[in-house]
């Protein structure tokens, strides 16, 4: 497949693609009966963008691995009066994945697909075996991408407003020891998001991709080692703010973006030395 040459962008796709007329886009507005799709949806912030979801009148989706803990998900969640159809899949499954939006798009026209799916494997890089490596960045990883495939052509076919939300970590930013899988695959979906995004505004589409960005959110063992965590709720809450302004990044944390800064800042301070370096010997 080619594909077409288009000026590439080398800010943040948002200047991109419809918005290079300047305007200010308005926010994007959730339609009742419109379709939602969660990955990852049983628990934690899965759970609760789902519940945002149906509480703005759209039809849940709701997929997960673990079969005792989705149906009770989908059952709380119909006891609070929302539409929810239930999808047992393994995110890192191409044909789940197939089956989870054939389902979605019967259903009628999906307006936010979130790739919430994770799991996390503790040790040092080189201890960690290659399965080890491999499900992680399956889950973590790939799942966002076997969800791109599956969702985004049809989409842009329909050529209605749309969201994809990728739940990434501040890991997607930042790094830290004894989770290398998990930071490498978190750093790839910022690279993923990115360059969806500039495609998607080359292609001239009503699709955008947030990446979510949390911090301390306050879901399983988290709640216990970080006590001023917030709740899966809030970060709900400014996922879909981020959503609905068709924001690229969306942190829950302010008090974390200095740590981001600082980590680029160190990474062009590191680039320039090098190249003055090299200069000199020239």
């Amino acid at each position: 497949m080619r594909l077409s040459r288009r000026r590439s962008c080398s800010r943040w796709p948002r200047r991109c693609g419809n918005s290079r007329s300047g305007k200010r886009e308005l926010p994007v507005r959730i339609e009742p009966g419109r379709v939602a799709v969660v990955t990852g949806g049983a628990s934690g912030i899965g759970y609760a963008l789902a519940a945002a979801a149906a509480g703005r009148g759209l039809h849940v989706v709701l997929s997960d691995v673990r079969a005792d803990a989705l149906d009770a998900a989908a059952g709380r969640l119909r006891d609070s009066g929302a539409a929810v159809t239930t999808v047992l899949a393994d995110v890192s499954q191409p044909a789940d994945i197939d089956r989870l939006a054939g389902t979605a798009f019967a259903l009628g026209p999906v307006q936010l697909v979130c790739s919430n799916a994770g799991i996390v494997v503790t040790g040092r890089a080189w201890e960690l075996t290659a399965a080890d490596w491999a499900r992680v960045m399956d889950v973590n990883f790939m799942a966002t991408v076997h969800l791109a495939r599956a969702f985004l052509p049809r989409l842009i076919e329909a050529g209605l407003p749309a969201s994809l939300l990728v739940t990434g970590s501040m890991a997607s930013v930042t790094a830290r020891p004894g989770i290398s899988p998990y930071v490498a695959a978190k750093h790839a979906l910022l690279g993923l998001c990115e360059s969806l995004n500039h495609e998607l505004a080359d292609a001239g589409a009503a699709v955008a991709v947030t990446l979510l960005l949390p911090g301390k959110v306050a879901t399983g063992m988290s709640r216990e080692d970080y006590p001023d965590a917030i709740t899966p709720d809030e970060a709900a809450r400014i996922a879909f703010d981020a959503v609905a302004h068709r924001r690229p990044l969306a942190f829950t944390h302010a008090d974390r973006i200095p740590e981001v800064e600082r980590r680029f800042a160190a990474i062009v301070a590191g680039g320039r030395q090098g190249l003055a370096a090299d200069s000199g010997r020239a």
